[in-house]
């Protein structure tokens, strides 16, 4: 009876697994890809325009010489000037690999209004930017054992400065440092091509604070280091000043991926900007303060 009484078990469980299995075959729609324009110019520069196509995320084709657009035109013009493009490229060692950028002609000068066209076949993508930005000075960095976000407990850099009275005000950071030793980033992700080398990085933050609420007031914010780093590390902290249109476009792919870390938060998508409904991305402008020291103290 016991006997029998197994089997039955038995035979009903497989039935039940066999059932609760199914195979579905999902058929992926067509992806109509855009471009992806970022131009963030500032004075005494020399302008960089990266125009990538982007593709769906299974591509194959994920490298940046791949994605680059080349045969597109480039137009930039400010004040009784008309800039001219070509080609140019930089390495970037955390990635191994060079990214190509059209790079322009002349200088960008202070307090000027600047158009930007790209030319895509019969498609044409337009947006504008002025380099009339306050300049805020950095009055000191100081540096915290751990903070706590979204994304956890991290240790952090500060940034403290007084922001401009009157203005409607946005700023982000930039950490610019040597690392004598293997690229590594907080996750353990490391940089093959930087072994055993002197490797020289900018760290840019994504992240950008505005000044609501705090207008002439002091004002600090936090951020985690990109790289891991070293006791007695060096390194030149920036505050960057950037116009409306650099932040509204960060602030929206910073919310996105905040939206899926937490499941509270309602999913947030990436929204239409300058360039319209078949291009992403942003053209702005930005003024950096003198650089400050900092040194890791652990």
């Amino acid at each position: 009876m016991k006997i029998n009484n197994i089997i039955i078990i038995l035979c009903l469980s497989f039935f039940s697994m066999s059932s609760c299995q199914k195979d579905i075959i999902i058929s992926p729609k067509t992806y109509i890809g855009k471009l992806s324009i970022v131009s963030l110019i500032t004075p005494n520069e020399f302008p960089k325009v990266y125009v990538y196509q982007t593709v769906p995320y299974f591509d194959p084709k994920t490298k940046a010489q791949q994605l680059f657009k080349r045969d597109v035109s480039v137009k930039m013009n400010g004040t009784n000037e008309q800039i001219i493009f070509q080609i140019d490229s930089i390495y970037n060692i955390p990635t191994c690999e060079y990214f190509l950028f059209w790079k322009g002609d002349r200088l960008i000068q202070e307090n000027t209004s600047y158009n930007l066209e790209i030319i895509d076949g019969n498609k044409s993508y337009k947006a504008s930017a002025n380099t009339h930005i306050s300049k805020v000075a950095l009055d000191s960095v100081t540096y915290v054992k751990a903070f706590n976000d979204v994304f956890g407990e991290h240790e952090g850099v500060v940034l403290h400065f007084k922001d401009k009275q009157g203005e409607e005000n946005y700023y982000r950071y930039k950490m610019n440092r040597f690392i004598f030793d293997t690229i590594v980033n907080p996750t353990g992700v490391i940089s093959p091509c930087s072994y055993g080398k002197n490797n020289y990085v900018s760290e840019i933050g994504r992240t950008i604070y505005n000044d609501k609420n705090l207008d002439g007031q002091p004002f600090s914010f936090v951020f985690e280091p990109t790289y891991k780093h070293k006791e007695g590390q060096e390194a030149f902290v920036i505050l960057q000043s950037v116009d409306k249109n650099i932040y509204t476009f960060f602030d929206n792919i910073d919310r996105s991926k905040i939206a899926q870390y937490n499941p509270f938060v309602e999913p947030v998508f990436i929204q239409p900007g300058q360039f319209g409904t078949d291009a992403i991305g942003v053209f702005g402008a930005y003024v950096s303060s003198d650089s400050l020291y900092f040194e890791y103290p652990e």
